[in-house]
């Protein structure tokens, strides 16, 4: 008698334990910073970062990305955009302005992905906005899926202040 309820006991935990685990798989992805760190290669060869999974299926889950550095100095600019591991674009590309330095500093850019970027693994890529021979290095925070639908104005990103 004691043998089975004992049984019942561990069975009713190891149910419990499963379904708490489970309903902790499926949270939403959040806004996150993911710190990145480049080193811009010149005429506009590309830099990227390890790949993350993008579990979104609507294209309008944005994505984002700010600057607070680049060794070219405040308010320059480089291009970032999300592709596959394979070299496949998978999202509009975006100008983004560097910050004065601080981390506090830059905006926000959040871009829509396109169909390829949805239940996919991406990563964010860079290139200097000019075909130079220069190299320089930047710094910033990035996440791959934000929660954050792009608002009906705005046709492929929208751009905030510091953690907004």
């Amino acid at each position: 008698m004691m043998k089975k309820r004992k049984g019942r006991v561990i069975a009713l935990g190891t149910i419990l334990a499963c379904s708490i685990g489970l309903g902790t798989l499926s949270v939403e992805a959040g806004n996150e910073n993911s710190l990145y760190s480049f080193k811009i290669k010149k005429e506009q060869g590309n830099e990227y970062t390890r790949t993350k999974y993008r579990q979104t299926t609507t294209e309008r889950n944005t994505w984002k990305v700010r600057m607070y550095h680049s060794q070219e100095g405040t308010n320059t600019y480089t291009t970032y955009w999300l592709e596959r591991s394979d070299g496949t674009n998978v999202s509009p590309s975006v100008k983004v302005t560097a910050g004065s330095g601080g981390e506090k500093s830059g905006r926000n850019h959040y871009v829509k992905g396109n169909a390829g970027a949805n239940a996919a693994k991406v990563r964010l890529t860079a290139e200097n906005n000019n075909y130079s021979s220069s190299t320089y290095t930047v710094d910033g925070y990035w996440d791959e899926e934000t929660g954050r639908i792009l608002p009906g104005q705005y046709k492929t990103y929208y751009t905030t202040e510091y953690n907004k």
